[in-house]
This record gives C-alpha cells, sequence and structure tokens, in this order.
C-alpha cells in the first residue's frame, strides 16, 4: 500500500459499487418488480410460501397476566430447527376481525423475551388487543449458541452458522426469512387475517425479504434500528456484525432500499442504522 497507485480492495469494492448501483437503478426503473423479486429469490434461496412446510408445534407451559395470558411454544419449521416463542393472548377477540388491531409477529435481535416484560412494548400491543407472537429465529435468543470472540465482536456471535450456511449453498438471511415465513403464516391461520411484522435489529434484513417476497401475508411492517443499505457497508469499510446480513452477490441484482420500495405504505422504517451500527 505503500507503492504509487496502490489500491486497496476497500477501494477497489467501491468503484465496483458505483457499477453496480447504476445496473440497479435501471433494473428497479419499472413498476412491474415480479421479474427482480424472482431474482431475488433464487440468489437468497428463499423458497415460496406454499413450498415451505407446515411447522410442529408443541406448548410447553404458560402465565398468567392482569388482562391477558402467554403460552410458551415451541415452533419446528423444519426437521432440527426448534424455534422458542411466546403467544401473548388478549382476553378480547377483536384482533379476529379488525386489520389495524390484527395479530403481530414480534421479532428483535436480542430474543423474544426483551420486550415482553410488564409495560413493556409485547405488552402494550397487548392491552391495544393484538395478538402477539414473540419468536426466537434460529441464531437468536436461546437458539444462540455463539459468542462475539475477537475484533470487539465485529464479526458476531453467528460467524460459525453463516458460514456452514454459506457452505451448504445458502444464506442464513434466507433461512432467517423462511422462518419468518413460516411463524407468520401459522399465525395468520390462527387468527384469520394478515399479519402486522415488527422487527428489531439485524433481523430486519431476513424481515424485509420475508415481506417483500410474500407481501400478500402481510398487514404492515416495521422495521426499528436495522441496516439502511449494504451499499453503505461497502463504503464504510468498516462494519460491526454484518456478516449475518450477507447474500453473496446480492449487490449485483438489488440492495435493501430496492425490496423496501416494492412494499410502498406498508412500510415503516425507524432509526435506521448504519454499518457500524450507528444511526444515521
Amino acid at each position: 500500500m505503500l507503492l504509487d497507485g496502490a489500491r486497496s480492495t476497500y477501494g477497489l469494492n467501491r468503484d465496483y459499487e458505483k457499477e453496480l448501483a447504476k445496473r440497479r437503478e435501471k433494473l428497479w426503473a419499472t413498476k412491474d418488480h415480479a421479474d427482480p423479486l424472482k431474482k431475488v429469490r433464487q440468489i437468497t434461496g428463499i423458497r415460496k410460501l406454499a413450498e415451505l412446510s407446515k411447522p410442529e408445534i408443541t406448548t410447553s407451559g404458560s402465565v398468567k397476566r392482569d388482562d391477558y395470558q402467554i403460552k410458551k411454544l415451541i415452533v419446528k419449521p423444519e426437521n432440527g430447527i426448534p424455534l422458542p416463542a411466546l403467544m401473548f393472548i388478549p382476553k378480547t377477540e377483536t384482533s379476529r376481525q379488525t386489520p389495524s388491531r390484527g395479530p403481530v409477529l414480534y421479532i428483535h435481535e436480542k430474543g423474544k423475551d426483551v420486550d415482553a416484560a410488564p409495560g413493556e412494548p409485547i405488552e402494550k400491543l397487548v392491552k391495544a388487543g393484538h395478538f402477539v407472537l414473540a419468536v426466537d429465529l434460529r441464531g437468536i435468543g436461546e437458539t444462540q449458541k455463539g459468542k462475539a470472540g475477537n475484533l470487539s465482536g465485529a464479526t458476531g456471535p453467528d460467524w460459525k452458522e453463516v458460514f456452514m450456511a454459506y457452505l451448504l449453498g445458502r444464506s442464513y438471511v434466507g433461512m432467517r426469512a423462511e422462518d419468518i415465513l413460516v411463524c407468520a403464516r401459522f399465525l395468520s391461520q390462527e387468527r384469520a387475517g394478515q399479519v402486522n411484522l415488527i422487527a428489531t435489529g439485524n433481523v430486519g434484513v431476513p424481515a424485509l425479504h420475508a415481506a417483500a417476497l410474500e407481501q400478500d401475508l402481510f398487514h404492515s411492517i416495521k422495521l426499528v434500528r436495522t441496516l439502511s443499505s449494504w451499499s453503505n457497508v461497502i463504503e464504510s469499510g468498516r462494519s460491526f456484525n454484518q456478516q449475518v446480513n450477507a447474500v453473496h452477490g446480492a449487490l449485483t441484482l438489488y440492495d435493501l432500499p430496492n425490496l423496501a420500495g416494492t412494499l410502498g405504505d406498508k412500510l415503516i422504517i425507524e432509526e435506521p442504522l448504519d454499518a457500524m451500527g450507528k444511526p444515521l
């Protein structure tokens, strides 16, 4: 790097990303996004909802609180993948009928228990009449196996699972997106209505993919403190815990704002983050 004219891989990647951005702009300029979304499905490995098996559901207990009940569930979207979940059930049945009070799928990067205490966000939703299903996706909450390790946690705790998915020819984003779709369909069938999806943290990336590819399943999508774009990761050069959000070759076809643009008024994004996990 001390030689005259030397370029780092960071600089080369930034230049390449500028070329790719122009290609993406042309590809997504059309109002009909069916073909680009089909390619997104192919590159991520996310199967169609109809191709995903119905989950095996088991109940492991319940807790009663004022005005609602909590059922402890295990959702198995596929063999060998148990996802711990909490189903919050209000006393009223209004959420069966009113879309604005429809069922909520609540996922948080730190797990299902984070916002579940009395007085916290999930309870407020339940007391407003929503059924809420809070789920630990694979690698989240009870299912998280690794630790951040070296590099001040820059690689994230899920790096082993991310690389295992990659070696299997899939993306971890795609696997988590399928978890979301299976849980959302289960909730929709249980409560007979479209699902309101709330995702906080890095689970927002798979949530965005799930919603963009199966839009009829969702009434609304809210992403909180999630990555703004992959192009920001390239431009920054430095990033924190972004391996879990990676999809090989994605920027040759799309970036996260392209998916967001297909959702229109259904989507709300709050406090978007940059590559280092800092507010923009």
